[in-house]
């Protein structure tokens, strides 16, 4: 009977041995836990890829228009220069020529005489919420510095807002901000 018992004692101790060795590298083959992705990375990471480069549609009193890839941080001024530069009949009175051009941006050079696409920041009292700068923004009732900032950062990665309702993708405003809104900015 102690023959037994010395023979299940070693057999103990070798499944013990066996399964602890097993346990061991088992651990290392496990795959690292998920990290943890707050809501503001998921929305980042859910946007479009950064990109080296915007992509412009240039029309109007220059050279060449057409549709151009230009080097991401590119300002309106270069981008004319890519499209040959400007015509001689060309206004650039209501252009801001060192603004940064944002992918899918549309740039439009009027001619001298021609009422511009995009109407100057404060024409007719109301805001042009595609080129108004910070503190164009901050003029109209109901904006801050906060909400304007959300502003600029929804027009550098998503682009100009093409309808009135494209605002309530802006952190920050809801129906009832957007409807105060209606009488104080232009949205092409």
């Amino acid at each position: 009977m102690e023959r037994y018992t010395k023979w299940g004692v070693l057999a103990a101790a070798i499944l013990l041995l066996l399964f602890l060795f097993y346990w061991q590298t088992d651990r290392g083959k496990q795959k690292d836990p998920l990290p943890i992705v707050s809501k503001q990375e998921q929305r980042t990471e859910a946007a479009e890829p950064e990109t080296s480069f915007v992509i412009a549609d240039i029309k109007g009193a220059v050279k060449n228009a057409g549709v151009y890839e230009l080097p991401n941080g590119s300002r309106v001024k270069e981008a004319i220069e890519r499209a040959g530069g400007l015509l001689s009949d060309a206004e650039t009175g209501s252009i801001n020529l060192a603004q940064l051009v944002h992918d899918q941006m549309m740039i439009v050079v009027p001619k001298k005489g021609e009422q511009p696409l995009f109407p100057p920041s404060s024409e007719g009292g109301k805001v042009a919420i595609n080129i108004a700068t910070k503190e164009e923004l901050e003029k109209i009732p109901g904006i801050g510095p906060k909400k304007a900032e959300s502003i600029l950062r929804y027009r550098e990665e998503h682009g100009s807002f093409r309808k009135f309702e494209d605002l309530l993708e802006v952190e920050g405003i809801g129906e009832k901000s957007l409807e105060k809104l209606k009488d104080e900015i232009i949205v092409p």
